[in-house]
């Protein structure tokens, strides 16, 4: 088939690499809900019923590390863009305006496309097959709620750090502290049971309640596109050694994942743990500390590797998904919902672990036609946000 064509770019190999990496983990997940009809969610203050066996716990699990990814890579890729197109002529609101177009963008997806791929799969759900029944934290009696998925909070963060671009490396640190900081305060003395505002829902705490529901609200995550753009700040000052500081600073992460969880300290109510699993049982709705730091290490580790290798040929398919993400991410979503029909009950996790591959392998063949499109587009195309 035809190959996309060699483009002078400013892209860090790296980074779309351990964007595509992501995109592959996350397909995982996605396709568990809706080929294997199975789906797990890590809730603050309501009971979580745990895995059924290790396979699920592991294909939930590997998946942790990619709405982190997603932020932390959009906070870098927008301090790298900005900084480019400032060296180009650009100014600083012109880079603002792009960025607060493609936010927009990027919510007007997920109305638009990502909502009717879940209704698509839903249609193709056996009747029988009782509900997941997700638990939410909130009092919600009935009545109309705007429904949110990853992209509200990607599409947010990314509208308020347009904003933020000309703070000093510093400050976004700071931000960044005080996001997890707020979150863990608030978390910690709210109550689960009772009414919860939409704005608090919509802004930093999970839940459904009469007017808004949230999985990923925009504070928690906030901090984690925050520490994003702080890492490009640190990758600019100092390219020759920043993969190496990744390196070190995500093995500290890790270090302070395993100090918190053997003191039973910064998961919310699954402080506890008795076994393996449950060791590894990490609340993610929002980011508890030990998620984060877990999560944060294990990419910023990734994000070294991926630097050592990232002229490999072989990984070509997997920077491929990192140069097309959204449509990536759009496309899959439609894919396995599809894939799923075949499915109605639901499959063994060794059928869906096969549904999941054969689909990736369409995905590639789809995905590099779109790449080779997307390059011969004007660089102010609506088709380069994607």
């Amino acid at each position: 088939m035809k190959e996309s064509p060699t483009i002078k770019s400013n892209r860090t190999a790296a980074i779309d690499l351990l964007r595509g990496f992501i995109m592959i983990l996350m397909a995982i997940d996605h396709c568990s809900a809706m080929v294997a009809r199975t789906h797990f969610t890590e809730m603050w203050g309501v009971t979580f019923e745990g895995y059924p066996t290790i396979g699920w716990w592991f294909s939930r699990f590997v998946s942790h590390i990619c709405a982190p990814g997603f932020f932390f890579l959009m906070g870098i890729s927008m301090l790298l863009f900005a900084q480019s197109r400032l060296k180009n002529g650009w100014s600083i609101n012109r880079v603002r305006n792009y960025f607060l177009k493609r936010g927009s963008l990027i919510l007007l997806i997920m109305f638009l496309l990502e909502f009717p791929s879940w209704a698509l799969s839903s249609v193709f759900k056996s009747s029988e097959m009782v509900s997941s029944g997700m638990s939410f934290p909130g009092k919600y009696n009935g009545g109309f709620f705007i429904p949110t998925t990853v992209l509200y909070g990607l599409g947010m963060c990314m509208l308020i750090c347009s904003f933020l671009l000309k703070l000093k490396k510093d400050y976004m640190l700071l931000i960044a502290v005080a996001s997890f900081g707020f979150s863990t305060w608030y978390i910690t003395n709210a109550a689960p049971y009772e009414w919860i505002n939409p704005f608090a829902v919509l802004f930093y705490v999970p839940g459904l309640t009469k007017g808004a529901m949230s999985l990923y609200p925009v504070i928690p995550w906030l901090g984690v596109t925050a520490f994003g753009i702080y890492w490009a700040h640190l990758y600019t000052l100092n390219k020759s050694k920043i993969f190496s500081w990744s390196l070190i600073i995500g093995l500290v992460f890790l270090a302070t994942f395993f100090v918190l969880r053997i003191f039973k300290t910064g998961n919310f109510q699954l402080n506890d743990w008795s076994s393996f699993i449950t060791f590894f049982t990490l609340i993610k709705y929002p980011p508890s500390l030990v998620f984060i730091f877990f999560t944060l290490g294990v990419n910023l580790i990734l994000l070294f590797l991926f630097s050592k290798i990232e002229h490999s040929k072989y990984l070509k398919p997997i920077k491929l998904f990192g140069q097309t993400a959204m449509f990536f991410y759009i496309v899959h979503l439609y894919l396995y919902a599809l894939l799923g029909a075949f499915f109605p009950s639901g499959c063994s996790i060794y059928v869906m672990y096969t549904v999941w591959f054969f689909g990736l392998i369409i995905l590639y063949f789809i995905c590099n036609r779109f790449l080779i499109f997307k390059h011969i587009t004007k660089p102010t195309s609506f088709w380069r946000i994607l």
